[in-house]
């Protein structure tokens, strides 16, 4: 469920390419405030805290933005209205964490009656046990692993333990679970959205690894126990936590998840003594060591004095100086809602000839009926899941005229550029 903020942060305007030194002062902002002296940060004018505040909101980097400048001693430096809106926030924030706190016990006490064994990925983890406080990881929902022949029957208990389907995600679950690594998104009423995962990513043209090695009977045996308001709770282990930051940065969302994705690896390496050899294993497994070498890189680049126990050969695989960090970083910051666009637009660039474009917006315009029978309540056999075409017409005409807007755009444009330099980096 969005979290629904009493701050009102900026909105995301149009970007432009000039706003390169602004990214970079911000990413120093977020991952190294201390090496910025209190003139550097009195000199930003209002409308560059208006546009950090802008990205911190979409990225949802404004309480750690809070510590961050907090603990650098330059929260003097700030604006009174920016340094009250970035503590606001991490107040906020850190209340909420206490209702998805409660959240998570819910979750793991009803699947334990039903006895499906699972285990929380990513941020459920890091904001009760990596970070330094709760209130500076935020989080948009909670990820469950379970095993792939349990899935339905979790979905099913959760449902009949109090939580509810979302109304934006009617699909049927059994259609997702032969096409996607999730079922639909359900919701504790009031509370948070729990995704019932059955694969922590997904293999693609990037990674096509074997998907057995993502399951929960894989993971399983390597997690790490907590206990949370008195309940024993199971998460990923810290190895398998740090690939799977890594590749949903990298190779899922190509750095759209912006900076908390540094914040994230550095909490876990402080927290953690990573066993490098069992990591870069799993990496190689996966067929990630690519992406995941870039992606630490990158975090040897923004975030000074982190330690990375490379292997020879994914060291040898990206300098420190290669051009394709600057494209990485800049995408920290790309646009949030934007990116089905952006994805979109490179797609099309990435289809050579006008045919294929043509055939890719068709398919989009006439999904297969298992498609449609995973987006809307209605069985792939039943003749109903025609009358569902103009529903999903209607949506993406809605669509249309920001997919417009923004493939006139020119960061939208540069965003797309950035996206095709990674991915064709990441292929070759």
């Amino acid at each position: 469920m969005p979290d629904k903020s009493p701050v009102d942060l900026p909105v995301p305007d149009d970007r432009s390419p000039t706003d390169t030194p602004l990214e970079e002062m911000t990413l120093a902002l977020m991952c190294r405030a201390d090496t910025l002296s209190a003139t550097e940060v009195r000199e930003l004018s209002t409308a560059d805290w208006n546009r950090i505040l802008a990205w911190a909101g979409e990225h949802r980097f404004a309480p750690y933005l809070h510590y961050s400048l907090r603990e650098a001693g330059l929260r003097d430096s700030l604006p009174r209205d920016v340094a009250d809106t970035l503590a606001e926030t991490y107040r906020r924030v850190t209340m909420r964490a206490l209702s998805i706190q409660r959240d998570m016990v819910q979750v793991s006490r009803i699947l334990d009656a039903a006895g499906i064994g699972h285990l929380f990925m990513k941020g459920a983890y890091l904001a009760q046990f990596a970070y330094p406080e709760t209130g500076l990881r935020p989080m948009r929902d909670l990820d469950v692993l379970v095993r792939r022949d349990e899935s339905l029957a979790a979905f099913d208990a959760l449902l009949d333990g109090g939580l509810e389907r979302d109304p934006k995600q009617m699909g049927n679950p059994e259609a997702y679970l032969a096409t996607s690594k999730h079922l639909p998104s359900i919701r504790i009423p009031g509370g948070t959205s729990v995704e019932v995962h059955t694969l922590t990513t997904t293999p693609n043209e990037v990674m096509p690894y074997d998907a057995a090695l993502g399951r929960f009977e894989v993971l399983g045996p390597r997690g790490i126990h907590r206990n949370l308001a008195g309940k024993d709770i199971c998460f990923s282990g810290p190895e398998d936590l740090l690939l799977h930051i890594c590749v949903h940065a990298v190779l899922d969302n190509q750095f759209n998840n912006g900076p908390l994705t540094l914040s994230d690896i550095a909490w876990i390496l402080a927290r953690h003594d990573i066993d490098w050899p069992l990591f870069w294993r799993l990496a190689r497994e996966r067929k990630a060591t690519r992406g995941v070498a870039l992606a630490l890189r990158l975090q040897e680049r923004e975030w000074p004095g982190v330690k990375i126990g490379w292997d020879a050969d994914a060291a040898g695989i990206i300098a420190a100086d290669d051009p394709i960090l600057t494209v990485a970083a800049h995408s920290l910051l790309r646009s949030f809602d934007a990116r089905g666009d952006v994805a979109l637009q490179t797609e099309l660039a990435e289809t050579p000839t006008v045919g294929g474009k043509f055939g890719h917006l068709l398919g989009r315009a006439f999904p297969s009926r298992a498609k449609m029978e995973r987006e809307f309540p209605v069985s792939a056999s039943s003749p109903r899941v025609w009358l569902y075409y103009p529903l999903k017409w209607w949506r993406l005409g809605r669509r249309l005229a920001m997919f417009m807007r923004h493939s006139t755009d020119d960061r939208a444009r540069r965003d797309t550029r950035n996206v095709g330099a990674i991915l064709t980096w990441l292929k070759d």
